[in-house]
């Protein structure tokens, strides 16, 4: 049978029970004086789809090397919540949809609503933004076609559009609209890198799964006024 591998706390243990009906899995109970290694070699089984982890200042480690989801569970997530409302934030890159596409998947299959969430910035927010309402909603319905269609089957998911700073919104959105936030990762913990899972993983009030990118994909040009 399929498993979830927990390196035990209480909240870590909750939420992995709250995602057994969702991945249609058990749970494994990891010693808690278990290495980064040893969590690794356990999370590398074939019978094992995801981790689930505390955020207590250590981790990072584990989902930086691990080649398979992993939740990280901080003491800022409230006991006891059901995972019925999924946030995906999205950077309008092929990378950042493919990531995913496989836990929102499972997600949607047992009935859990997706948002998705799309942040701009000074230099990607469309020039034509505040020149009339139809090309906002010709951009959402491309932006939906090209990176949520062909990843996402059914229904088009919600979408949220926000500008500003991306950790600071995924944060702000999750806490009013979601029960979880999928986000794929580059691994990459350079400095300067990762700065929106960083913050998210630091501040947001539900669990953050972290999804490896797929390596290889060729990213697909940003959308702009003449490809709505």
């Amino acid at each position: 049978m399929t498993t979830i591998a927990v390196r035990p706390s209480e909240r870590a243990l909750e939420v992995a029970r709250a995602l057994t009906d969702i991945a249609g899995a058990a749970v494994r109970t990891e010693p808690g004086d278990a290495s980064d290694d040893e969590y690794l070699r356990a999370l590398s089984a074939p019978d094992v789809a995801l981790g689930v982890i505390a955020v207590d200042g250590s981790g990072w480690d584990i989902v930086r090397r691990s080649g398979k989801p992993v939740v990280l569970v901080s003491e800022r997530v409230c006991p006891g919540r059901a995972i019925k409302r999924v946030l995906v934030p999205l950077d309008g890159t092929d990378e950042s949809a493919h990531a995913v596409a496989e836990s929102v998947r499972l997600f949607r299959a047992v009935g859990a609503e997706i948002i998705v969430l799309h942040v701009f910035d000074a230099g990607t927010v469309p020039g034509y933004w505040d020149q009339a309402a139809h090309a906002r909603e010709a951009w959402e319905h491309e932006f939906l076609a090209r990176y949520c269609t062909p990843h996402f089957p059914g229904p088009a998911p919600a979408l949220t559009l926000r500008t500003g700073q991306p950790g600071e919104n995924v944060v702000d959105v999750a806490a009013e609209h979601a029960d979880m936030i999928i986000l794929g990762w580059s691994q990459n913990l350079e400095s300067g890198r990762a700065r929106t899972v960083r913050k998210t993983v630091a501040e947001a009030a539900v669990p953050v799964m972290l999804v490896p990118q797929a390596r290889g994909l060729r990213p697909s040009p940003p959308l702009d006024a003449s490809s709505a």
